[in-house]
């Protein structure tokens, strides 16, 4: 018998401060609606929109929110979840890397979290993060910029329901909200 993996399905990350995030869930829904809460833990809320495509949200999130009275800390985009282990994760990476990353564009790695790879004994264990990330950018065709990237690859690993997942983005910097960027911009 075969198993197949589903992985469950989410396009936004979703960091909320501790025991707030069903008032998050709220706030989240006044500003886009149209949201299924796909796993819920503390900080942590995995969400679907289900009226536009996470980008989308997250500008209209963005004109909306109030940095300064909120309970949303971050926002990050998800193109793809996927397997946590990092060859898979790699494909999914290098695919993605030629449709969305210019040939003249930046790009940094963002690892949260650890993937998993198999050792000669099909033993599955965590990579550490800086081969995981040396593993990812090796077949990027494109300069590494670690401070002002154009796009950032962004690999979230989560366990939802008991399993890990790798969620996976390529976005611009601009395209993950920060509360506290913004009250940070906002002071200069």
């Amino acid at each position: 018998m075969i198993k197949v993996m589903v992985e469950p399905k989410f396009n936004l990350i979703v960091s909320a401060y501790a025991l707030r995030e069903e008032a998050a869930i709220e706030e989240l829904t006044q500003y886009v609606g149209g949201l299924y809460v796909v796993w819920k833990q503390r900080s942590l809320i995995l969400v679907r929109t289900t009226k536009m495509n996470p980008y989308e949200a997250i500008k209209v999130i963005r004109k909306e929110i109030d940095p300064y009275h909120t309970n949303i800390l971050r926002i990050v985009p998800v193109d793809i979840v996927y397997s946590p282990f990092l060859e898979d994760v790699a494909k999914i990476v290098w695919d993605l890397a030629k449709e969305k990353i210019g040939e003249n564009e930046t790009f940094r790695i963002t690892l949260e979290g650890h993937l998993l790879k198999l050792t000669e004994e099909g033993k599955a264990v965590e990579a550490r993060s800086r081969e995981a990330i040396d593993y990812l950018a090796k077949n990027i065709d494109r300069k590494v910029n670690l401070t002002k990237p154009d796009k950032i690859v962004y690999v979230k690993v989560v366990r939802v329901a008991g399993k890990q997942y790798s969620a996976i983005a390529i976005c611009k910097p601009e395209d993950i909200l920060s509360t506290q960027k913004m009250i940070l911009h906002k002071r200069d």
